[in-house]
C-alpha cells in the first residue's frame, strides 16, 4: 500500500509545481522582480561613490555638445551611457541613490527577461521553469547586486548584452525551422537593436558581438539543419543591423585607439587571470566551483538536447574571455574581469540547466545549496569596504584653516572633490586640472591624467613657500607618482602630523617642522593609520575589490575597494 502512495505522491507534487507555474507565471515573475529590488536597494545611497562613479556624475553633468566631441578625445568610454545618465539624473536626481538607480532598473529588468522572454517566445513549459529559476539565480547574484549598485555602464549592458543572446538563440530555432517568418525577422531586428547597443555601451562589446556572431556561424556550420541561403541571410543582416546602429561611434573608437596607445596602461595581465571572468559570471568567489560544477551539467544536458544552441553558448561564453584575453597578452594588456558582467545572465541559465540534468532527488538540495552560498556572497556584499569619499572629505573641510593649502594628484580625483566638496576651500591639481591634454609626459589611466614628473617639483615647492599647514590628497600614489616626487618634496620642511584614509585614497595633513604639534590622534575615515613619514615609503597598489575577489576562489581581504579605471 505505502509502496504504491509514495510514487503518486511525488508525481502530485511534480505536477502542482507545473501547474503553480502554468497558472501563476507572471505573478512569480512579478515576485521575482520584487525580490530583485529588494537586494539592490541596502547599501545603495549608504556607500560613498567611488572614482570611476564621479567619473560619471562629472561627464553626465557636461553639455551635450561637449560630450559628444571633445570627451571622446580622452575618456575610455562611448558617451552613450554618460548621455542616458544625464537624462535619467533630471529625473531622479544626482544625489549617490538617484544615479545609480538608472543601474538597479536595468539589473531588475535583466532579472524578470530571463523568464518574461521565455514565455514571450513560447518556449515551453519547461523552459519556463528553467528560466524562472535561472532568474532566481540571478536575483541573489552577488556580482549583479554590485553592478546594480553602480553608476557605469555594466548593468545596463548586461540587459542589452542579454537580450542578444536571447535574440541569437530564438534567431538559431527560426532558421532551422520551417515557417513562421514574422518570429525570424522580429528575432534578427531584436539581435540588431541589442548587440548595437551593447557595443555602444562599452568599448570591449565587440568581443561580446565576437562571441554571439561566431557562435551562430559554428552552429550552423555544425548542427544547422534547413536552407542555408535563408540562414546566411538571416545571420548577415543581424550583423549589418548592429553595425549599422554601432557605426556612428566608429570615428570615435578610432580616436580612442589612437590614445590609447599612447597610454602606459596600469593593469597587468597573465593567463591565469582568465578564471577570474567565471568568478564574476557565478557571482562571488565562494560560488567559482559549485557553479562550475553546475555549469558543466548544464552543457551536458544542453548537449543531450540541442546541439545547435550547445556550440553557441559554448562559444558566446568562451569566446569573449578567450579574445580578450588573447589581446590583452600580445597587444595591450585591458583585461578586467568586471568586463563580462554581461555573461551573468547566460551563466544563471546554465546553472538552472545543470539542475534540470540532475536527478529528480538532486534537484533541490542543489538549489538549496546554491541559493544558500549566494545569499551568504549577497552578505558579504553587503560588509565590503569601498571608497570612501564621501567621510573622508567631510573630516577635512571642517579642519581647514585660513592659509592653509590644499593639493591632489592624480588630477582624476578631481571628480569626488567636485562632488563631494562643493563650495569649500579651493583645490591646486597636479600636474593640472582635469583633463591635463598633451603634456609631455606618462599617461597611465586615460589621456586626461597624466603623471607626476620632475618639473611639478619645482612648481610644488613655490605652492608650498610660506606655508605652515599643507593638505596632500592623493590616489593611487604607487601608480601616478612611483618615485615619490610629490611626498620627497613636501618631506623636507615638512612632518605628517594626520591622516585621514578613505580606503583607498588618503588625505595627509604637513605642517611645517618645529611647529606646534596638534592634539588628538590621527583621524581615521575607515581604517587604521598607515606610515607614510618618509620620501622613501612604498605605496602597495589598491587593487580593485571586483579583481581581488576574482583573482581566486579566496575571500576577499577586509580593506578591498573598488580600484582604478
Amino acid at each position: 500500500m505505502l509502496k504504491r502512495v509514495a510514487p503518486l505522491a511525488r508525481g502530485t507534487l511534480e505536477d502542482r509545481l507545473a501547474a503553480l507555474v502554468h497558472t501563476r507565471f507572471w505573478l512569480l515573475v512579478s515576485l521575482l522582480g520584487i525580490a530583485a529590488l529588494l537586494l539592490r536597494l541596502p547599501t545603495l545611497s549608504s556607500r560613498s561613490l567611488w572614482l570611476d562613479e564621479t567619473y560619471s556624475a562629472w561627464f553626465a553633468a557636461l553639455p551635450l555638445h561637449e560630450l559628444w566631441t571633445s570627451v571622446p578625445l580622452y575618456e575610455t568610454h562611448p558617451p552613450l551611457y554618460y548621455t542616458l545618465l544625464k537624462a535619467w539624473s533630471a529625473l531622479a536626481g544626482r544625489s549617490e541613490a538617484g544615479l545609480r538607480s538608472l543601474s538597479v532598473l536595468a539589473s531588475v529588468l535583466t532579472v524578470v527577461l530571463i523568464p518574461a522572454g521565455a514565455r514571450l517566445a513560447r518556449l515551453g513549459a519547461a523552459a519556463e521553469r528553467i528560466a524562472l529559476l535561472a532568474g532566481l539565480f540571478l536575483a541573489l547574484n552577488a556580482n549583479s547586486i554590485l553592478f546594480a549598485q553602480q553608476a557605469r555602464p555594466y548593468a545596463l549592458q548586461t540587459l542589452t548584452g542579454w537580450l542578444a543572446v536571447f535574440c541569437s538563440c530564438v534567431l538559431l530555432t527560426e532558421v532551422t525551422q520551417p515557417g513562421k517568418p514574422l518570429r525570424l525577422w522580429i528575432s534578427v531586428a531584436g539581435l540588431a537593436c541589442c548587440a548595437g547597443l551593447t557595443l555602444w555601451l562599452h568599448n570591449t562589446g565587440v568581443f561580446a558581438a565576437f562571441g554571439i556572431w561566431t557562435g551562430m556561424t559554428v552552429a550552423l556550420l555544425l548542427e544547422g539543419r534547413g536552407p542555408r541561403r535563408r540562414q546566411m541571410l538571416a545571420v548577415g543582416l543581424a550583423g549589418i543591423g548592429a553595425l549599422l546602429v554601432w557605426s556612428p561611434f566608429i570615428p570615435m573608437l578610432i580616436l580612442q585607439s589612437v590614445a590609447m596607445d599612447k597610454l602606459s596602461y596600469w593593469i597587468t595581465f597573465k593567463p591565469r587571470n582568465v578564471t577570474a571572468a567565471w568568478s564574476v559570471i557565478s557571482g562571488w568567489p565562494t560560488l567559482h566551483y559549485p557553479a562550475a560544477a553546475l555549469a558543466l551539467a548544464g552543457l551536458y544536458y544542453l548537449c543531450r538536447r540541442s546541439r545547435l544552441h550547445f556550440w553557441h553558448v559554448l562559444c558566446v561564453l568562451a569566446l569573449p574571455v578567450l579574445a580578450l584575453a588573447a589581446y590583452s597578452y600580445l597587444v595591450k594588456p585591458v583585461f578586467l574581469s568586471r568586463l563580462f558582467a554581461w555573461l551573468a545572465p547566460l551563466g544563471m541559465v546554465l546553472l538552472a540547466l545543470g539542475v534540470a540534468a540532475l536527478r529528480a532527488r538532486w534537484r533541490l538540495p542543489a538549489v538549496a545549496v546554491m541559493l544558500v552560498l549566494s545569499a551568504h556572497a549577497v552578505l558579504g556584499f553587503y560588509r565590503l569596504r569601498t571608497e570612501d569619499w564621501r567621510t573622508m572629505l567631510a573630516q577635512l573641510t571642517p579642519e581647514t584653516r585660513p592659509g592653509d593649502l590644499i593639493l591632489a594628484f592624480p588630477n582624476e580625483v578631481q571628480m569626488p572633490l567636485a562632488y563631494y566638496m562643493k563650495g569649500t576651500a579651493p583645490v591646486i591639481y597636479l600636474p593640472g586640472p582635469f583633463p591635463a591634454l598633451g603634456l609631455a609626459r606618462r599617461y597611465t589611466g586615460n589621456s586626461g591624467a597624466p603623471n607626476i614628473a620632475l618639473e611639478d617639483v619645482a612648481r610644488v615647492r613655490a605652492l608650498v613657500a610660506g606655508r605652515r599647514r599643507v593638505w596632500l590628497i592623493e590616489r593611487r600614489a604607487d601608480l601616478y607618482d612611483p618615485g615619490g616626487l610629490v611626498m620627497g618634496e613636501l618631506a623636507r620642511a615638512y612632518r605628517i602630523s594626520r591622516i585621514i584614509d578613505g580606503n583607498g585614497a588618503t588625505i595627509r595633513l604637513y605642517e611645517m617642522k618645529g611647529a606646534l604639534p596638534q592634539t588628538g590622534n590621527v583621524t581615521l575615515a575607515s581604517s587604521p593609520p598607515r606610515r607614510a613619514d618618509s620620501p622613501s615609503v612604498s605605496f602597495a597598489p589598491c587593487r580593485s575589490a571586483i579583481d581581488l575577489m576574482m583573482a581566486s576562489p579566496s575571500p576577499l581581504p577586509a580593506a578591498s575597494l573598488p580600484g582604478t579605471r
